[in-house]
């Protein structure tokens, strides 16, 4: 009975949405030089070098941890045959690659690519907070035939089979599991404290305990008796977060093989300590075929199977000493109690970008991929004040970037290359030159307790298996830098153009920004997102995108509350007008000269508040509405002309003020 009220289930959430290709007049068929496009809008594109560029629409489905998928019957209908003129654009090659556009070998074969309707995965991870299945389906309504130049197109109706587990207690003993050297608990448990304060229930662990746990007894080295060690946190305790402290001179890691060209065989994944379930609850150990290297993804020949989705959220603090634990430590109660997020400074992001890829590579798009995808950034943080630092502006440079770091920003996004000493990028069209930011200049900021997150698209920032990186030295540096990174551990991939937002580093860049703007604010909740979501978004996936998950690091704390805790301090700003702007009709068009906020026509005067009960709306120091519940906002929509002042007064244990100086005009 089980079985067929899951499959009626799935039906029912399917509903009247069956239909999930677009009908056939919603696509169009463009030229592009030699080739062709197939265009569809809000449809994501298989992009592997070599194959034909063709839409694709994926579904993630989510299931209890436990849950067996029986069966996934997709069926097609309304087929139709489509002849082309041009042939279909292959897929360039992911950089490091050359970047060329080659026919690969099914452009003289008499077959359709993709070969099916449809393909699916199943993965086990956890999501908000809950040990979960995903299955991610992924539909092909065009597959193309290159020697024959036609393609095939079809609607589809899906049904999904599946037994749900016998519901079981889960353990709730703890929340969060840090695990250090022995050396360093005492440091950790002022962390440990103040984790609790906030409800977190937290345990530190040193690696002498765990190498000598029965739960870690089947490990076959330190690495594995960590996992093992996790593993058994998870069952046991409950665990959904940890924290590794150390780099890798003093903290086990695990290398990954997946090679990249001539320039790495191998590099550390944290992700292996965190991916710990298959699907059906057997153990991940990255190591199917037992030779003792983990994660091979055709690598002399090997490819190990691997979950990938991890099954708590994990982060590193790369320390080297105690000196480093004690600071990270300071500067994550510091941050969290602060509250930064009610702070001016915090609404500033910071973007640093420039020509990623240039004709030297390749690259004839004309697009400056690092300011691309730093403007995609923008596009979703549109609340935040942006300080564009670009390469075709003329003001990326180290100095520029330290000063404005200096002054403070939530937010820090670097695109475009790197080391594991430096961030670079080019000038536009001059793969030549070089602008630098290296670990010298992190160490140079003086930004004291105005910590930024920072975003690095680059290859190898985040390598921590071997002394210092520059990831890391954000958090490392006492006088300033910043609170958290994220960064690629090994050489990162990346292509050129308006693509290099829809997959491989630059889609980690973007979408870690996507989940932020979606609610999440505990960072590691937003690390699992983005692995999770690249899983569930990318189909036909290859050595790039897994090497894409793996090297993907997180550097800090994962219960780290991005913008802190607000205690029960009243907090009030006003969202809307923004100071310096010009509205009409309730729209904002631009920024002013000198700094003035201009209005023609009624404007809704919206406000953000915190821990209030009621908010109260003045014009010149009348009181004109109250608004007791959030969001807070009022229309003003009456004659004036000139100078006036909006003040918005919040009231709750005390009061707090936020006022603005306009200059309206409506008639």
């Amino acid at each position: 009975m089980k079985k067929i009220i899951a499959s009626l289930l799935v039906l029912l959430l399917l509903g009247m949405a069956n239909k999930v290709t677009p009908e056939s007049n919603e696509y169009s068929i463009i030229k592009n030089g030699e080739y062709c496009n197939i265009n569809v809008e809000n449809l994501s594109y298989i992009y592997k070098e070599g194959y034909p560029v063709l839409p694709y629409k994926y579904e993630t489905y989510v299931f209890p941890f436990g849950t067996e998928i029986k069966e996934v019957k997709v069926k097609e209908k309304n087929v139709e045959k489509i002849k082309l003129k041009e042939k279909i654009e292959p897929a360039p090659a992911p950089y490091p690659k050359k970047f060329e556009i080659k026919e690969g070998e099914i452009y003289s074969k008499d077959e359709f690519y993709p070969s099916s309707w449809y393909e699916y995965e199943v993965h086990a991870g956890i999501n908000n907070g809950e040990r979960v299945i995903f299955l991610s389906l992924y539909l092909y309504p065009f597959r193309y035939n290159a020697l024959r130049n036609e393609v095939l197109h079809a609607e589809f109706d899906v049904k999904i089979d599946y037994v749900l587990p016998e519901k079981t207690e889960s353990a709730s003993l703890y929340d969060f599991l840090i695990i250090s050297p022995d050396a360093w608990l005492s440091e950790i448990e002022t962390l440990k404290q103040h984790k609790e304060s906030k409800g977190i229930k937290t345990i530190a662990v040193g690696l002498n305990e765990i190498y000598n746990s029965p739960a870690s007894r089947k490990g076959r080295d330190d690495a594995e008796k960590v996992k093992y060690f996790i593993k058994n946190a998870i069952e046991e305790w409950g665990i959904k977060y940890v924290m590794l402290v150390g780099d890798g001179r003093n903290f086990p890691y695990r290398l990954s093989y997946i090679p990249s060209e001539e320039y790495e065989t191998s590099f550390p994944s944290d992700l292996y300590f965190a991916d710990i379930y298959f699907p059906n609850g057997s153990f991940s150990s990255w190591d199917t075929n037992n030779n003792d290297k983990f994660g091979e993804y055709k690598y002399q020949g090997n490819t190990d199977l691997v979950d990938l989705a991890p099954d708590v959220y994990i982060g590193r603090v790369a320390c080297s000493n105690a000196d480093d634990v004690i600071n990270i430590v300071n500067k994550i109660i510091n941050y969290e109690n602060n509250a930064p997020e009610f702070q001016d400074w915090f609404r500033n992001i910071i973007v640093c970008g420039g020509d990623t890829f240039t004709p030297d590579d390749g690259d004839k798009s004309g697009v400056y991929e690092g300011e691309y995808l730093n403007s995609v950034v923008l596009s979703k943080m549109d609340d935040f004040n942006e300080i564009k630092l670009w390469a075709s502006l003329g003001n990326l440079d180290a100095p520029g970037i330290t000063s404005y770091i200096n002054s403070g920003a939530g937010f820090v996004d670097f695109s475009g290359h790197g080391n594991k000493l430096e961030w670079a990028t080019h000038p536009p069209l001059d793969g030549s030159k070089w602008i630098e930011y290296r670990i010298v200049h992190v160490l140079q900021t003086t930004n004291k307790e105005k910590l930024p997150v920072v975003i690095i698209n680059a290859c190898s920032c985040g390598r921590f298996d071997s002394g210092d990186c520059f990831a890391w030295k954000f958090l490392d540096h006492p006088n300033g830098g910043g609170i958290a990174s994220l960064a690629s551990s090994g050489i990162g991939y990346g292509t050129f153009g308006t693509y290099s937002s829809k997959g491989l580093l630059g889609w980690m860049e973007v979408n870690f920004f996507n989940y932020y703007k979606e609610g999440k604010k505990v960072i590691g909740d937003i690390w699992a997102s983005s692995i999770n979501g690249y899983i569930s978004a990318i189909s036909k996936k290859d050595d790039a995108d897994y090497k894409t998950i793996e090297e993907w690091t997180l550097f800090g704390d994962p219960t780290l509350r991005i913008g802190g805790y607000i205690g029960d301090e009243v907090f009030v700003y006003i969202d809307k007008p923004l100071s310096g702007y010009l509205y009409i009709r309730d729209n904002e068009i631009m920024k002013t000269f000198f700094g003035r906020t201009i209005i023609f026509g009624g404007i809704t005067i919206e406000s953000r508040a915190y821990n209030a009960e009621k908010v109260e709306f003045y014009i010149d120091n009348e009181l004109k509405y109250i608004d007791n519940s959030s969001p807070y906002s009022w229309k003003f929509d009456e004659t004036c002309f000139g100078k006036h002042e909006i003040k918005i007064v919040a009231y709750g244990k005390e009061t707090k003020e936020a006022k603005i100086s306009v200059f309206i005009f409506n008639i």
